[in-house]
């Protein structure tokens, strides 16, 4: 797992990931390529974050939601394992 935060700036992320104890990889897309490598610029018109995806073994995206259903997240990443 882990959280990738875009367009911002690498001290607020630093901060801000420290106050939660984050203990995962955090990436910093400063420059929105991730974003449009995905075109996640458009996943949720309304913008609302956080967003959750889980990305399969070969890129595609299996799952996209801001409102995360851990039960469907837990059995996509369960079969992504098996393959």
């Amino acid at each position: 797992m882990w959280a990738i935060f875009t367009r911002e700036e690498a001290g607020r992320v630093r901060s801000y990931t420290e106050s939660l104890g984050v203990e995962f990889p955090v990436l910093l897309d400063s420059t929105g390529e991730v974003d449009r490598l995905y075109d996640l610029e458009f996943a949720f018109p309304t913008g609302a974050y956080p967003q959750d995806f889980v990305v399969g073994p070969d890129g595609r995206i299996l799952y996209a939601s801001n409102e995360p259903d851990v039960e469907a997240i837990e059995v996509l990443i369960q079969e992504a394992l098996e393959d």
